[in-house]
């Protein structure tokens, strides 16, 4: 029973923790994006902030050149 309960104390830390512990700039800016819906502007990755942006505001994966996370970010967008 008690490991139970510290596994889902455990899994609970995680759920809430929020961006504010990333350290990457670009990761928490995408997390903030996510989660708060704050601006894809602020990620200084091309890639990442295209993806933020298909995402979030329904603009077009064809600007990420990496192939794979355009194909991803594709798959996320059109289902």
């Amino acid at each position: 029973m008690r490991a139970i309960i510290a596994m889902l104390l455990m899994l609970s830390t995680y759920a809430y923790a929020g961006c504010g512990n990333i350290s990457d700039s670009d990761q928490r800016a995408y997390c903030e994006a996510k989660t708060s819906g704050q601006s894809c502007g602020n990620i200084r990755d091309n890639d990442l902030r295209a993806s933020c942006s298909a995402e979030m505001n329904g603009q077009s994966c064809g600007n990420i050149s990496d192939n794979d996370q355009r194909a991803y970010c594709n798959a996320k967008v059109n289902g």
